[in-house]
């Protein structure tokens, strides 16, 4: 009975100590590290706009915005930091890039649009797309600088396959190794 007390208390201190240097690391990097620029959803919603004009220009169908992807998210605020695009994305079909006007078509942007909704090597579509847009840490509000990122993905039962029933299930997460520890869960 004492060994099983002990072994308790152990995993108690344990844990309260592990607890208290999680809360002590995330505060050194949020104060010694840079902090990310901000998230500008209208930025998203204007580059949303011009990539469904691109396409519909180009006789492109219709495919569905994400209004919220976090691997595409979490990228982008990455890349603000950073200024780098990661060594993993989640998908082969996205564009990144800097620029001081998100409202203007990008050579990037019209690529990742002008796609046709099926890859050519497998004929699965692509039938949604996700936009984030961030703004760069040291950017001054007169003159902001943005990092914009536009990404195709397949159909979500499509992805679901993919990621669950195919070899991806071994790296569909690799995406989270590029990401910044203040831009993780953003």
């Amino acid at each position: 009975m004492g060994n099983r007390t002990e072994i308790l208390l152990f995993f108690i201190v344990l844990t309260t100590s592990l607890s208290a240097g999680q809360a002590l690391f995330a505060n050194k990097v949020a104060t010694a590290g840079q902090l990310p620029g901000e998230r500008d959803k209208n930025k998203e919603d204007q580059v949303a706009k011009l990539f469904e004009t691109i396409r519909s220009d180009l006789k492109r169908p219709k495919i569905t915005r994400l209004e919220h992807r976090d691997s595409l998210e979490q990228t982008v605020c990455t890349i603000a930091l950073t200024g780098t695009p990661p060594k993993y994305t989640s998908t082969d079909i996205s564009g990144f890039y800097k620029t001081e006007q998100p409202e203007s078509i990008s050579a990037e942007l019209k690529k990742v649009a002008s796609w046709s909704t099926f890859h050519p090597k497998s004929n699965r579509g692509f039938t949604r797309y996700s936009v984030a847009v961030w703004r760069v840490p040291d950017s001054r509000p007169e003159e902001a600088t943005y990092w914009v990122g536009v990404q195709l993905y397949e159909s979500a039962v499509g992805e679901f396959i993919d990621d669950y029933f195919t070899d991806d299930i071994m790296y569909h997460n690799d995406w989270k190794k590029s990401v910044a520890p203040q831009c993780r869960g953003k």
